[in-house]
């Protein structure tokens, strides 16, 4: 029942979509503009590094507040995995945009942040070296999201917990799957650093 009740509460505050709010401040339909992902990385395409990081961070904190609270509130290390799955899940999944919203990649930093701040550390630095040299940042995205049960069992995680996390990473993993499509098939897909030297949308 508390795995229900954490992973309700992360769910809603998973539900606040950043990019769909910032775009329509700025009058643009993220939904249909670029990829039609309302991340992150297309918000960074289409309206600039300084609003694509206004983006990433605010969900990155996301994950942070649903794993971290919860932790540090229950006491339960399996109770913050639990909220931060589900937060990941509302990113995703938001109810009030007809369940389509972003791709999950900032909202697991935060996750991974709450759940263990030194694997986090560790895991963005080789986040930043798999964009760099690949310059794909879904390429990144799943080689995080893969690191995130691996570390969970290392830790002696509890079984619902891990079994949960498999589960959301095989959701991202499903969410990603144009994507990968593009890049190894079209050779194209969502990039990382170069987006940041391209002009904004005018």
């Amino acid at each position: 029942m508390y795995y229900v009740i954490a992973t309700i509460i992360g769910y809603l505050i998973g539900c606040f979509s950043t990019a769909d709010t910032v775009s329509r401040f700025k009058h643009v339909n993220i939904h249909r503009e670029g990829t039609g992902n309302p991340g992150a990385s297309n918000v960074t395409f289409i309206l600039g590094w300084k609003m694509g990081i206004l983006v990433g961070g605010t969900d990155i904190l996301k994950g942070i507040l649903a794993t971290l609270l919860t932790t540090v509130i229950t006491g339960s290390q399996s109770l913050g995995i639990f909220a931060g799955c589900g937060c990941i899940l509302g990113h995703m999944f938001p109810f009030y945009l007809k369940f389509h919203g972003g791709k999950g990649f900032a909202t697991l930093i935060g996750v991974l942040f709450g759940f263990d701040q030194k694997f986090c550390l560790l895991a963005v630095l080789f986040i930043f070296l798999i964009t760099w040299i690949t310059d794909y940042i879904v390429l990144a995205t799943l080689n995080t999201a893969i690191l995130f049960p691996v570390r969970a069992f290392d830790v002696n995680a509890a079984t619902p917990a891990l079994i949960f996390i498999l589960a959301v990473v095989a959701v991202m993993f499903l969410k990603h799957w144009k994507n990968l499509n593009r890049i190894f098939i079209a050779k194209s897909g969502e990039k990382g650093f170069s987006l940041l030297f391209k002009k904004k949308a005018t």
